[in-house]
């Protein structure tokens, strides 16, 4: 890349609405401004490498440079668009608490999403001290077998010590990692330790209910003393996974994919086809009902990627008739009759 005049590269730290602060070469943080055609245009997101020229007060950004990895979610919708959450990550990490917020399907449906986005996810699993040790080893037990070599990180709430050196083999110099998951889980409180301050403001868990609560409503990127640079994201509600791969699905559900290429029929819908490997496999105990589940309801959704309201209720009345040879040969055969 080949700079011009005065215009320098940083990286953006903070991104609300137009609102940005980005961070030069040595990490000094500074207001910025998007230029007129990046407006009209891709706007940058936290964790972007952007060319831009200092003014008095601020830094107008310019150009938004190519990203390697770029982590995104579908918003719902008729006018569904892809959501940018951050970019140029080398880890993600996927966090989830053992106790109220354990959720095998939403997990499933993160780890698609880190696949996608061409980082590396990393499981962590947070208040393993709210639960028994026996809950808490099935937990892990599930947790692993869905994961598929993804590395699973367990943390606790009075273990803050353990916390720098279980994350250390991700922190190296100038890696950009981010934490995302469900409001409460922790992972503020996580950042917090690694940062060795209060940066980021958290409350801590009402007794009533055992959930947590959280104050993060901005993505903001911080950094360690080492130079690596952590993200801090909200916790995101629904998880859309319309806009992913085939690629990135397969991945997350790699035991499927291998037992779907035993089936009979090299299309099986793993329904009620003749000689269904993955359903044999769950007669069997060798793979749980709610695991297919979740892997055929990412597979739908896909087919509803850049459909409006009504092709997707066409789509879906259209599955609902399949077996019959679709909707419009089953209002046929109700004429005849």
């Amino acid at each position: 890349m080949h700079l011009q005049n005065n215009e320098q590269q940083y990286q953006v730290s903070l991104q609300a609405q137009d609102n940005y602060k980005v961070i030069d070469s040595n990490h000094q943080e500074h207001l910025a401004k998007l230029s007129g055609q990046l407006r009209a245009n891709l706007r940058p997101a936290v964790g972007d490498y952007i060319v831009g020229v200092p003014q008095q007060d601020f830094v107008l950004i310019k150009q938004l440079l190519p990203r390697k990895s770029v982590l995104q979610r579908q918003n719902s919708g008729e006018a569904q668009h892809a959501q940018v959450i951050a970019a140029n990550l080398d880890y993600i990490f996927i966090t989830m608490s053992l106790n109220q917020d354990f959720n095998l399907a939403r997990l499933d449906r993160y780890t698609t999403l880190v696949w996608d986005s061409g980082a590396s996810p990393v499981i962590v699993l947070t208040k393993a001290d709210l639960i028994s040790p026996e809950l808490l080893a099935e937990r892990q037990a599930q947790v692993a077998e869905n994961a598929f070599g993804i590395p699973i990180l367990v943390t606790a709430q009075d273990q803050p010590e353990q916390v720098a050196t279980i994350f250390a083999p991700y922190l190296g110099a100038e890696q950009n990692v981010a934490f995302v998951g469900s409001s409460g889980v922790g992972k503020s409180t996580l950042v917090n330790l690694l940062l060795g301050d209060n940066a980021i403001k958290t409350k801590t868990i009402r007794a009533d209910d055992d959930k947590g609560r959280h104050t993060t409503t901005t993505r903001a990127l911080y950094v360690l003393a080492n130079g690596a640079k952590i993200i801090d994201t909200p916790g995101i509600r629904a998880v859309g996974v319309a806009g992913v791969s085939q690629a990135a699905t397969d991945q997350s559900f790699q035991d499927i994919v291998n037992l779907a290429q035993q089936c009979r029929f090299s299309d099986c819908q793993h329904q009620s086809e003749p000689g269904c490997a993955v359903k044999a496999a769950i007669a069997a105990g060798q793979l749980a009902p709610e695991r297919l589940v979740s892997y055929q309801k990412l597979q739908v959704e896909r087919q509803y990627d850049g459909l409006n309201s009504r092709q997707i209720e066409q789509t879906k009345i259209e599955r609902m008739f399949k077996d019959v040879g679709g909707f419009k040969t089953f209002k046929k055969t109700l004429k005849k009759k």
